[in-house]
């Protein structure tokens, strides 16, 4: 218990450090630059005062440019605009504290009229929306010691899913420095148990022996903990990959084309290598109100447009922005789908999403999806198998392949 208190304490110490920085790098940013609402622009709120060295009040400045969000959360009586509405109300008397417990999940469920008529996962996600705080399980507290992490990659996986991470070990996601830019790779599940899964507890443990790459929380590896995956991650990272300059949010099954991921991001210099946010962008999207959609909303839980997002199969942020990320996401409630909250996140901070043509989420003509030239010109592209990662990769790289 007393391992568990420090380590909350040390987490939140570095949050405040690196937190820090990143506003007082938003400062020394010259004057002139777009305001976020304008065409195109990727700025961060701008925190005109200077901020000190009192982390109170360095907190509650941050929480100030949560406004920003709080005006297009529509005041509705579903149950998540009531529950961030509450959140913003509580951020006028403080900071939040960072530690968590996991509220009073029946109470929840009262205050949503149709509770009964949800479906289970759902039932379940609002049950349990406030446990935030889960035991790593299997850690890899030196991932990044010893090395400027130049691209981070993390890979959303389940413990069964041995194959497609083996395909990302042997392809796109092998560690490495290729001219010079170091590439790490982990992989981001929940406990290898589960009431209706096997046991695999042993073999996540010697792949983490063998491998060094998995990271594992003690939670239920579900669709809809995925932001809870996020958000753990987002912890892990600030403790223990605090310079990564850009991290890649992918899952494992898609594929990535590393190469030219490395060549886009290297030239990027200034405020938009600093406040990157980027994939296939979803703009004007709105809840699925289908009750047999796996993105299903119910409109008892939720009123209003989506933020504009990047789609969760895989984008890229500038590493710089995690700090803040993981504050904001201390004010946000949790949501189910775990890109949607990722961009709320974003849209407090002011960092807009920046489409890019070469992040395919929802796959390309079926006619290309064998066809390595085809993949030679994008970034990212969802889904392909582990067998179709490791032959398209082999494929790209022969040095006979002509397009």
């Amino acid at each position: 218990m007393k391992g568990t208190k420090l380590l909350t304490v040390a987490l939140a110490l570095l949050t405040l450090l690196a937190l820090k920085a990143y506003m007082d790098w938003s400062l020394e940013q010259p004057e002139g630059l777009p305001h976020p609402e304008s065409a195109g622009a990727t700025t961060p709120l701008p925190l005109a005062e200077p901020l000190g060295d009192d982390p109170v009040g360095l907190l509650l400045r941050l929480n100030a440019s949560l406004r920003r969000l709080r005006g297009s959360v529509p005041e509705a009586d579903a149950y998540w605009n009531r529950q961030q509405h509450g959140l913003f109300r509580a951020l006028e008397g403080g900071p939040a504290n960072s530690t968590w417990g996991c509220g009073d999940g029946l109470a929840a469920a009262a205050a949503i009229r149709d509770f009964a008529s949800y479906p289970e996962q759902h039932q379940r996600f609002v049950l349990h929306a406030e446990c935030r705080s889960f035991p790593l399980l299997v850690n890899q507290p030196r991932k990044c010691a010893g090395n400027r992490t130049f691209l981070l990659l993390a890979i959303k996986s389940v413990p069964g899913n041995f194959a497609a991470r083996q395909a990302v070990r042997e392809t796109w996601g092998r560690e490495g420095e290729p001219g010079g830019q170091a590439v790490r790779t982990v992989f981001l599940m929940g406990a290898a148990r589960g009431p209706h899964q096997p046991d695999l507890r042993h073999l996540i443990a010697y792949e983490s022996r063998v491998y060094g790459d998995v990271l594992v929380w003690d939670f239920e590896d579900t669709f809809f903990n995925l932001t809870l995956k996020d958000f753990l991650f987002l912890g892990w990272a600030l403790a223990h990959c605090p310079d990564a300059r850009f991290v890649l949010k992918g899952d494992d099954d898609v594929f990535i084309n590393t190469p030219r991921v490395l060549a886009f991001l290297g030239p990027l210099t200034g405020r938009r290598a600093q406040t990157l946010y980027t994939g296939q962008v979803m703009a004007n999207a709105s809840p699925f109100r289908q009750a047999n959609s796996k993105y299903y909303i119910p409109e008892s839980f939720y009123a209003g447009p989506y933020p504009a997002y990047a789609g969760g199969g895989g984008y890229i942020f500038s590493g710089r922005l995690a700090p803040a990320l993981f504050l904001v996401a201390q004010h946000l409630a949790f949501y189910p789908i775990d890109d949607v909250y990722t961009g709320l996140c974003f849209q407090a901070l002011g960092v807009r999403a920046e489409a890019h043509p070469e992040f395919q989420t929802f796959d390309i003509a079926e006619k290309d999806r064998a066809d390595p030239c085809a993949h030679r010109q994008l970034l990212l592209v969802h889904r392909r198998s582990p067998q179709q990662t490791v032959r398209l990769w082999r494929q790209l790289h022969d040095p006979q392949l002509k397009c």
